[in-house]
């Protein structure tokens, strides 16, 4: 269901992109940046394994050609899917000295994006397509017990995956500044504009090995890994601030 809703959005943005394309006064080439927070929903095989969203951040930079809808660029984004913290004696000749020990589990998702958006207009909707990879990554950290500030001391990555990713998204960049290119001296400065970006992105994982929440066993001072593997299907949802010049 979930699957038929987000394809159904993904249609309207691009109907509209294409309807109103023409009816707008058309930029000269464009580079944009930006940065998103995100919610990452589980899909899929995905969702049975793991069934507990992601919260995240992500930063994007792309071009777009002459008066051209299309733009590419490359996007990157960090999502964590839970953390274990635990106390333990720092070694066993030494119980009465403790520490925290916290097990993040992580992706990093990077891509290559092609874009098709309106060239100009406070509004611009706009729908992607993109290729890239999802890197699964469990993290241990060991952190000084009632430290100010970070306390950490040790961190290793313990158990890692990657896997290759496709998908597709729309959205909309809503304009809220646009620089008059004319500074307070009355000299020529670059221009520069502000959006705010509303996005939804279904991203196809291939399959892959990750650890979740309580998927690292400790028995008798032993270290067991419970691995999940599936197919790594995720559905985002973004909010970001967006620049192009």
């Amino acid at each position: 269901m979930k699957n038929h809703t987000f394809k159904f959005i993904f249609a309207i943005i691009l109907t509209g992109t294409i309807l109103f394309s023409g009816t707008q006064k058309a930029n000269a080439q464009e580079f944009q940046f930006g940065f998103d927070l995100h919610y990452a929903d589980p899909q899929g095989e995905f969702e049975v394994q793991l069934d507990n969203p992601g919260i995240g951040f992500g930063f994007w930079g792309g071009y777009r050609f002459g008066n051209s809808p299309l733009m590419l660029g490359l996007d990157f984004s960090y999502t964590n899917f839970g953390i274990d913290r635990r106390e333990e004696p720092l070694s066993s000749t030494i119980p009465d000295l403790r520490v925290e020990v916290e097990n993040n589990y992580n992706l990093i998702n990077g891509n290559l994006f092609m874009r098709l958006m309106l060239p100009s207009g406070v509004v611009r909707p706009y729908a992607e397509g993109l290729f890239g990879f999802n890197y699964f990554f469990t993290e241990t950290v060991l952190r000084q017990r009632g430290a100010i500030g970070d306390g950490e001391r040790l961190r290793d990555t313990n158990f890692e995956d990657v896997a290759m990713s496709f998908g597709f998204g729309g959205g909309l960049q809503i304009r809220v500044y646009e620089s008059s290119g004319i500074n307070e001296q009355g000299e020529e400065t670059t221009p520069a504009t502000f959006y705010i970006n509303l996005q939804g992105r279904y991203m196809m994982g291939r399959e892959a090995e990750y650890l979740q929440s309580g998927s690292i066993q400790i028995t008798n001072g032993d270290v067991f890994f419970d691995v999940s593997r599936s197919e790594t299907d995720l559905l985002y949802f973004k909010l970001g601030l967006h620049i192009g010049f």
